[in-house]
């Protein structure tokens, strides 16, 4: 089994990736969520969505979910240094080097969760 059989990601793929997007961007909106931390969170939406529907032939093993919660809660310990880190009125980081960060983000989630989701022997959730 390889990532994905090597297909590009479906139009379904697209469609959450976008709409989960959209989802947060009106969710942070509603609840008056700053701007550098509505930024943060649609970030982390669309990486971790960006990851996990590639990786669906791993959905089955139990390491995949466990590996992903442990990355996951890392990945939102970083992101909370960072924007704290952040001088108050700033909008935090956007543009193309947040893009260009998410990019390597996602590879490198999806690699090691690729990788050790395969080293298990656990196929039940």
């Amino acid at each position: 089994m390889t990532v994905v059989e090597r297909k590009k990601l479906s139009i379904g793929g697209w469609i959450a990736v976008f709409g989960l997007a959209a989802l947060a961007v009106a969710t942070t909106e509603f609840l008056g969520i700053t701007q550098k931390w509505e930024n943060g969170i649609v970030y982390t939406v669309i990486v971790f969505t960006a990851v996990i529907i590639p990786l669906r032939p791993a959905w089955g093993r139990r390491a995949f979910w466990q590996n992903l919660v442990v990355i996951f809660l890392l990945h939102v310990l970083a992101l909370v240094v960072i924007e704290q880190s952040l001088p108050p009125g700033s909008r935090g980081p956007h543009g193309l080097p947040l893009t260009a960060v998410g990019m390597a983000e996602a590879v490198l989630i999806g690699s090691v969760l690729w990788k050790r989701s395969m080293r298990s022997n656990s196929h039940s959730i």
